[in-house]
């Protein structure tokens, strides 16, 4: 089965519509910089951990990672905010998995939605968005026991955002990208539901480093319960009163 979906209500003058597929590709995959393929293998890692039947990955482009999914998964999810991108993964996997579905839209908006799946990967994305809106609407695209990935680029020496680059359009993707603490996407994904089992440290052979988090659908935090716990017992006191 494929679905492809259009939804570009609210997109409007996006960067991200202005990078040509192959100034990106040939960006993410320079000698030195290599970004896709730490993507990859990031990925790669949480299929094979978690072994999920169906998956999403957010921000998906031509399905640069596509190839890594085995063949127990039966169903994929791709959402790209490029519909160039996206009809690029069409080509690429039309036909490879039992279920392809492909989105065109923003990971913000609302009306982004599927049938919960089993992993969702978000992969160097949540640099580009409000992360407590897209952490908050991944909660229901999860099955139950799903796992989130995410993998944050962490600021370097040169506080530069987007590594120097001979194609004017990545360059401009600077501008629209902003560093976010593992710190504090804990802190938000502990509002939403989540609890995090795991975090690690990457880093290339550039020097540059990323952050890779799992969060998992978990009760509130011991923080949380100990005040909910202090209000009932004030409750109680009062009561009692």
């Amino acid at each position: 089965m494929e679905v492809w979906t259009i939804n570009e209500q609210g997109i409007v003058n996006h960067p991200w519509l202005d990078a040509p597929l192959a100034d990106y590709e040939a960006q993410m995959a320079q000698a030195g910089l290599e970004q896709a393929q730490l993507l990859s293998d990031i990925f790669a890692d949480a299929l094979e951990k978690f072994s999920p039947r169906s998956i999403a990955v957010l921000g998906c482009a031509s399905g640069n990672d596509f190839n890594r999914i085995p063949a127990s998964v039966s169903r994929v999810v791709g959402v790209d905010i490029n519909p160039g991108y996206i009809a690029k993964a069409k080509a690429r996997f039309n036909g490879r998995f039992e279920s392809l579905e492909l989105i065109v839209g923003d990971v913000q908006d609302g009306t982004i939605a599927f049938t919960p799946v089993d992993l969702i990967f978000a992969g160097l994305i949540l640099e580009y968005v409000d992360v407590p809106t897209v952490i908050a609407r991944t909660r229901s695209l999860l099955t139950a026991k799903g796992p989130l990935i995410t993998a944050l680029q962490l600021p370097g020496a040169d506080s530069r955002r987007v590594s120097p680059s001979p194609y004017p359009s990545v360059e401009s993707l600077e501008e629209s990208m902003h560093f976010f603490s593992p710190v504090e996407l804990r802190k938000v994904a502990e509002a939403s539901g989540y609890i995090q089992s795991e975090s690690r440290t990457v880093v290339l052979a550039g020097s540059k480093q990323f952050q890779v988090q799992v969060f998992r659908a978990g009760r509130r935090t011991t923080q949380s319960a100990g005040r909910a716990g202090n209000r009932r017992a004030g409750t109680l006191r009062r009561q009692a009163q």
